[in-house]
């Protein structure tokens, strides 16, 4: 089963990539993949074999739509993964870092 993909995988990444194009995260491997995980888990899942294929096929309106919501996607990932900077999964804070509060 060589080949198979989610759709969105590679459209997500693409747009990451434009959006941290002159930020420092757009070195960080590890900060990319969580936005990516947390992207992805934002859009359906949509197996294919060839991504050139199927936007080929789509009508310009599903394009459109398949770009909306993968900008919305990944907005939301890059805004939740920055708040949870220097917490554990369950919310503590990491250990040595200092958490602002008002």
């Amino acid at each position: 089963m060589e080949g198979i993909c989610n759709y969105y995988e590679s459209l997500v990444l693409f747009c990451i990539q434009q959006k941290l194009k002159k930020l420092p995260e757009a070195r960080d491997d590890e900060y990319i993949a969580d936005v990516a995980c947390v992207a992805l888990n934002q859009l359906p899942a949509r197996y294919i074999r060839h991504i050139v294929d199927t936007r080929f096929f789509e009508s310009e309106e599903d394009i459109l739509k398949s770009d909306a919501a993968v900008e919305k996607a990944t907005s939301f990932a890059i805004e939740f993964i920055n708040s949870r900077r220097g917490q554990r999964p369950d919310g503590a804070p990491l250990p040595g870092t200092r958490i602002n509060s008002i």
